[in-house]
Order: structure tokens, then sequence, then C-alpha cells
């Protein structure tokens, strides 16, 4: 009877610690465990200041998480060999390129472009060549002689295309420009002219990665450019990629989407996102039915 007594009161004493008696006198230990979803990680560059590049990409990350109903968390890295560095190596799985840098940097790697935004009714934007609103230069020809900034050498508004316009216009940069600067942000361009460090920048849009375009003005504009694509590589796992294409074909139409989109409509034109097969169906017509 004493040892009847002294078990239960041992049990009483070891249930809240997560031990119970199986049977009998046998104890056995119960290890709660719960079952976490790693998150998916998506990473972009930072074209524009912190504050405003989360804006602008936080809603997607959690529309996809609350789609695929896994986290998805942001990953800002320096620059877009940086990305693709990581997209290899597993580290994010989601990687936001510009279309320069995807062309550049794919080379024969294995990668798949999930979707691109359709922004101001136009899977295309043009880049701008700018000045401060205050100079004398018309056009580009009026800057020899002058420093220029550019963005990146993967950047395609901040160095690819504005490159094809001004050889189209017979200039040759290193020749040209008594100065040639990467500040690695368009911000950064910008507020370089609005301060007199560059006489001109190429940039993508003064408007949406500044306050405003005050202070400066449009003397060229470059492109069109494909607007930039949502990668991933082709090997992640089937299901999960399905889902993320899914997610994001669909947000237009799902309620919860919608509510996203409508911001990312304010912030940057996004109206929905589209396949690839129908971007290069817009990009190449004629090629469409072979």
């Amino acid at each position: 009877m004493k040892i009847t007594v002294f078990i239960i009161l041992l049990l009483v004493l070891l249930i809240p610690a997560g031990w119970f008696a199986a049977s009998g006198p046998e104890l056995i230990r119960l290890t709660p465990v719960i079952a976490e979803v790693s998150p998916l990680y998506l990473g972009v560059i930072p074209f524009i200041q912190a504050d405003k590049l989360r804006e602008q990409t936080q809603p997607v990350c959690d529309y996809l998480a609350y789609r695929i109903g896994r986290p998805v968390r942001l990953t800002t890295v320096p620059d877009y060999e940086s990305l693709a560095r990581l997209l290899e190596l597993g580290k994010i799985q989601i990687a936001w390129f510009s279309h320069a840098s995807l062309e550049k940097l794919r080379g024969g790697r294995d990668w798949q472009v999930l979707c691109r935004p359709m922004q101001y009714d136009s899977v295309l934007y043009y880049g701008q060549i700018v000045v401060r609103e205050d100079s004398a230069f018309k056009t580009v020809h009026d800057l020899r002689g002058h420093s220029f900034a550019y963005v990146d050498r993967f950047s395609g508004s901040g160095f690819y295309f504005p490159n094809i316009y001004l050889a189209a216009e017979g200039i040759k940069p290193l020749d040209f420009f008594s100065e040639v600067a990467f500040t690695q942000s368009h911000r950064s361009s910008i507020m370089g002219v609005l301060d007199g460090r560059y006489d001109a920048a190429a940039v993508f849009s003064s408007d949406l990665v500044y306050e405003s375009s005050e202070g400066l003005r449009v003397i060229a504009r470059t492109g069109p450019i494909p607007n930039d694509p949502l990668v991933v590589r082709a090997d992640l796992d089937s299901g999960l990629k399905t889902q993320i294409e899914q997610a994001m074909l669909t947000m237009h139409e799902d309620k919860k989407g919608i509510e996203y989109l409508n911001t990312l409509k304010i912030l940057r034109g996004t109206a929905k996102y589209v396949s690839e097969n129908e971007v290069q169906t817009l990009l190449h017509p004629k090629n469409s039915s072979h």
C-alpha cells in the first residue's frame, strides 16, 4: 500500500515535466516535438534605399507566405553577382534579378524564370538618363567632357541598355566622359546628380527610386527593357516550385493577393505577375507560333 501511494505521488510530480506511466511502475518520458517549417529566402539587391526596398518587396514575401504556408524572408545582398552566388549555393530560394543581370550571370546555370511583374500595363519599361534641371545639357552629346554615373555592370537601366543607346549615338563612354562612376544604387546616382558630384546618370526611374523627380530633367530614355524576373533554380523541389509559381500568377485573382497588389500598384504600378512564356510571346510575337 505504501509503495502504491509512493508511485502515485511520484507520477503526480513527474507528469508536468513530461512523464507518465505506460503500464505498471514503468515510466516513459515524452519529449514534445514542434514541427517547424523552414523559411524560404527571397533575395534582392539594394537598388533603392532600405525602407523603400522593404516597402516595395515585403508584400510579395507576405503574400507568398500566406499562399504556401511557410515563412518567406527578405534577404538583401550587395550586388547581382552575390545574388547569383547565393542562389547557386541554395542560401536563397528565389532571386529577384534585373533582366540584364539574369542574361549576363545565368550562363550555363540551370535557372528558371517563374514570372515577371506587369507594371503600368506593360512587361517592358524604359530607363532614363537624367541631369540637373538647372543644367544646360539638352542631349547626351552635350555631356562630352563631363562626369557620368552608372549603377552596376549588371543593371539593365543602370548600365547595359544605356550603353546600347550611347553606342547608337556614336558615343564611347570611356573616351567621351571625363569620369565614369559606379554608385551601386539608383538612389545614389540620383543623389549624386542632385548634389553636383555627377553631371548625368543612367537610372531606372527618378520618380520610383527617389522621393520625386524634382530637380532633375530626363534628356534620354533607354530600352525597352523587360521587367525584372523572379528566378529559382530548376532543381528546386517541383512541388514547392509549382506552389510559388501558381501563387504569383494568380495573385490578382486572390482576395488577399488583391489587397497586396493595391499597395504595389501605388508603389510600383504592379497590377499582376505574368508567366515567362507570356512575356516571351509579347517580346517575340513572330516566334510564338513556332
